[in-house]
């Protein structure tokens, strides 16, 4: 086994150490990879920035010499060696669903994060022990041989498996299909336990409806409520890791729907990315880029039942899915992005500029645009079968003929099963909406009808947005751009993302934006700030709105 040692001290510098010891072959050289990404965020991490202090020695401590191959590869010197001991720091500051942190309270960490694996044997097995305070205990999907010994069978199993390693944390468990669910909450936060425990039944009897049985032995959702704001899941194989903040937020009301939405979309992970696969990516490579145009089907497949399966499970109503769809069709309609770049496109560009909204108006999201696909796909094969089959059926089939087998799906592979279940051509929706960028409403508004559904469209609420083009970040003391609507008023004005507006015809805007629009004339001079330099445009509002607000109702 490859044996790890893991230890800190000194929490507020959030630097933990690290020493593992590999077996070696005696051979020149032995080479050490620490991963540039990592699964569940299709973007470069570059997590070798973190390292400190990196050196290596042979059995009897003496240094060996080494060089970096690359940003995130160690080559070592280990002639006659037949044992190799690293020993670094990591620095763990920052607190997200990916990330590794350290503090007073806490060690979590994404072992895919901060530990290496030897190039030549990347599924030897590791051992890691933990140093810690007393009364801390780990909470992970890897397996124990103590309580402060971890498990992994190869490095893939261990980069998958976080943990959170507390004397604070809150412990619960249930049982669906006779396989253990556990609950670890870290953070100041008491839900109500029967209530949380029974909605998390209902929604994950609703995976295993579906898909009959779960690719695991065990699983582990792993919570960070910290006294911030934050959003955020990662998937992992046998567990999830949901950071949401602030705390106090979550335990009612349309926070707490948020908490099973995402707990939800994670858990449809196990089986739809950690389970059924692009072909792209069996197996993960850690080293490079993985590139798949599939984004729409690993995470806008799951995004759409991530919703879905809560009003299965009847957990939000019927006013709460429609307002899910409405929600998704605004954010297509808002970003102009859709009409110079596809979905599959799209899902290549996230390795490009990760998951910022990048350069105005040149990408969509592959969770919006993949779930709205869904939406579609799901419809047409069940109007096509007169409702004896679904997009479920498509899924079962992955993960039957592909998940089951460990074996990847190609585009052709989601195609032709789509195809098969649905009984249909589904050539235009790869064309037009997968491939393409011409426009969805046709598309949503034949799916919302088969679904005894209409949609809505009416002028914004907002002045900028109805009528000028234009949204605003209202509320924090400056009223700057975030959004342009292509040749919408604020556009032909020369107004630009970033721009903050200083006034309106002479009006400060400090509070009353809104208004000084409405009233500011068919013609208005406006001030900005761009950059520290102050600029005046002159405004012509639209007559007609230039941007909607889309809702979903039942067809009256």
């Amino acid at each position: 086994m490859t044996q790890y040692q893991v230890y800190f001290s000194n929490t507020h510098r959030h630097f933990i150490s690290f020493k593992g010891l590999f077996k070696h072959d005696k051979s020149e050289f032995i080479r050490f990879q620490l991963p540039a990404w990592r699964p569940g965020r299709y973007e470069l991490g570059n997590f070798a920035k973190n390292i400190r202090g990196w050196k290596a020695l042979d059995i009897n401590g003496k240094e060996l010499s080494f060089i970096k191959i690359t940003k995130d590869l160690w080559q070592v010197n280990a002639a006659n060696c037949d044992q190799v001991i690293i020993s670094y720091d990591y620095y763990a500051s920052e607190l997200n669903a990916g990330s590794t942190y350290l503090d007073d309270e806490q060690l979590y960490i994404n072992p895919v994060n901060c530990f290496f694996y030897n190039t030549e044997a990347k599924e030897t097995p590791y051992r890691i022990e933990f140093e810690l305070p007393s009364g801390y205990q780990i909470a992970t999907g890897l397996s124990k041989e103590s309580p402060t010994v971890l498990i992994a069978s190869g490095f893939d199993e261990l980069a998958d498996c976080p943990l959170i390693a507390s004397s604070s944390l809150q412990h619960y468990q249930y049982q669906c299909n006779e396989v253990n669910f556990n609950i670890w909450i870290q953070g100041k936060i008491q839900f109500n336990t029967e209530r949380l425990l029974g909605d998390f039944t209902k929604f994950t009897q609703a995976h295993f409806d579906l898909f009959g049985d779960i690719p695991c032995e065990e699983y582990h959702f792993l919570f960070h409520f910290p006294p911030y704001f934050v959003r955020h899941g990662v998937e992992h194989r046998n567990s999830t890791v949901i950071a949401m903040g602030p705390a106090t937020e979550f335990t009612n009301g349309a926070p707490y729907t948020d908490l099973l939405a995402i707990s939800c979309h994670e858990l449809f992970h196990t089986w739809n990315i950690k389970n059924i696969r692009p072909i792209e990516m069996m197996p993960y490579d850690f080293t490079k880029e993985n590139y798949s145009e599939l984004g729409y089907v690993a995470e806008g497949v799951t995004t759409y039942y991530g919703d879905y399966l809560l009003y299965r499970s009847g957990l939000i109503n019927d006013d709460q899915w429609n307002t899910v769809l409405a929600e998704a069709i605004q954010e297509h309609m808002d970003n102009p992005g859709r009409f110079n770049i596809s979905v599959a496109q799209s899902s290549l560009e996230t390795w490009l500029d990760g998951y910022a909204a990048g350069i105005p108006w040149r990408k969509v999201s592959i969770y919006n645009e993949g779930c709205l696909i869904a939406y579609i796909c799901d419809s047409r094969i069940r109007k096509n079968t007169g409702n004896k089959s679904s997009l479920d059926d498509v899924m079962l089939r992955l993960y039957n003929e592909f998940g089951k087998k460990s074996i990847g799906y190609s585009k052709h592979d989601y195609k032709t099963i789509l195809e098969e279940v649905g009984q249909c051509s589904f050539d235009d929706v790869f064309t037009h909406l997968i491939e393409g960028t011409s426009d969805f409403i046709p598309y949503i508004t034949d799916a919302l009808h088969f679904n005894q559904l209409e949609m809505r469209a009416q002028p914004s609420p907002k002045f900028s947005e109805a009528f000028c083009g234009f949204t605003v970040e209202e509320g924090s003391g400056k009223n700057s751009i975030t959004t342009i609507y292509p040749t919408g008023p604020a556009d032909v004005a020369g107004l630009w993302y970033g721009d903050e507006i200083l006034s309106i015809n002479g009006t400060g805007t400090y509070k009353n934006i809104q208004n000084l629009l409405k009233t500011g004339g068919s013609k208005m001079t406006v001030e900005v700030n761009r950059k520290n330099k102050l600029t005046q445009v002159l405004l012509e509002p639209s007559e007609q709105p230039v941007m909607l607000r889309y809702l979903v109702s039942r067809k009256s």
